[in-house]
């Protein structure tokens, strides 16, 4: 089982309680799509593409004339998705292509879709990675193809394997005038488990019974913390190249957002707690600022974006696991259990 490499400290609840209440009433978006650079000629990989955040921002990259290439579960949702984007959007010196079949919860399914993408690239430069794609269940019973609880294998687990097909295309001396990475996170992450928001015990809770399982809003805070300390293992686990290349690797809080992620939700609650989220495309404004913005760089590796455009700290202790080599651990522990899957 993975360990951290100190036991972690205390947090401020204060801090906590600040950051909750933020997440409703955000700072006004200052980064907006005026702002975006021309897009023409580069390519942006966006998983969950065909709906709420991940649709949102594959239409802004779109509109900025990106060759974006989607990830998702189902082809006629990623079908239908693009060509209501390229509607809406019309002129566009871009592209919009589908890779279907890249199911989290199952990580046979993810090899392919990575091999696909690198074929709808052939060669060409990769520049922008967004690890959208996210399940926020209100159940703590679902349970991966593999056995492990749904939320770590779809949050956590099956982008770090989908990166392995990305990083020969992506950490690459091409077009480094651009070259990003976000992986989502959450302000979900400050209720995560206090030893730097994961179970280290057994972080995908395999093989333990579904009553032994926290509930579901902690499961979920420690996949967004996992998300936190990935954004910097990944860089300096290629350090040598993403100095190399430029590149820039954060994680970010989108915002809170009426998406499909509240879509197993209770009507009742989904209707009450809708009013006080903002819509999905305030999302997308945090996610192109973490790989758009020119005030983002190699400086910045690990960044904690939050809405909508502002970089904020994460909670302390997982703040701390960046430093101490925590966020590391948790990579190496995931390494070995997704090795099989690697070709």
């Amino acid at each position: 089982m993975p360990a951290p490499t100190q036991p972690a400290p205390s947090y401020s609840k204060c801090y906590a309680l600040k950051e909750i209440i933020y997440g409703f009433w955000a700072t006004k978006v200052t980064y907006t799509p005026d702002k975006y650079p021309d897009l023409t000629g580069k390519t942006a990989v966006v998983t969950g593409c065909n709906t709420g955040v991940g649709k949102e921002a594959a239409k802004l990259l779109y509109q900025k004339n990106c060759n974006v290439i989607g990830v998702c579960r189902t082809e006629s949702k990623g079908l239908e998705a693009a060509e209501s984007i390229k509607q809406e959007i019309g002129n566009s010196k871009g592209s919009i292509s589908v890779v279907s079949g890249c199911d989290f919860l199952d990580f046979t399914t993810v090899p392919q879709a990575g091999k696909r993408i690198q074929e709808i690239l052939a060669g060409k430069p990769l520049n922008i990675i967004i690890h959208n794609a996210g399940l926020m269940s209100s159940s703590n019973a679902g349970t991966s193809k593999q056995g492990l609880e749904a939320m770590f294998q779809t949050n956590v687990m099956g982008p770090q394997l989908l990166q392995h097909y990305l990083d020969p295309v992506f950490l690459k001396e091409d077009d480094t005038s651009l070259k990003r990475i976000v992986w989502v996170s959450s302000g979900a992450h400050l209720l995560g488990p206090s030893q730097y928001g994961i179970f280290w015990e057994n972080p995908g809770f395999d093989g333990v019974a579904i009553e032994k399982r926290p509930a579901a809003t902690t499961l979920y805070g420690a996949t967004k913390a996992a998300n936190i300390l990935q954004a910097k293992a990944w860089a300096t686990r290629n350090k040598e190249m993403v100095d190399k290349i430029g590149c820039v690797s954060v994680s970010c809080y989108p915002g809170n957002l009426r998406t499909d992620l509240q879509r197993d939700w209770h009507p009742w609650t989904r209707a009450t707690v809708g009013r006080l989220f903002y819509p999905a495309e305030y999302g997308a404004y945090t996610e192109l600022y973490s790989v758009l913005s020119p005030s983002l760089t190699t400086s910045d590796q690990g960044k904690y974006i939050c809405p909508f455009d502002q970089v904020h700290e994460p909670r302390d202790d997982v703040k701390e696991g960046l430093q101490n080599g925590t966020d590391l651990a948790l990579w190496d522990w995931i390494e070995s259990e997704i090795k099989e899957y690697i070709s």
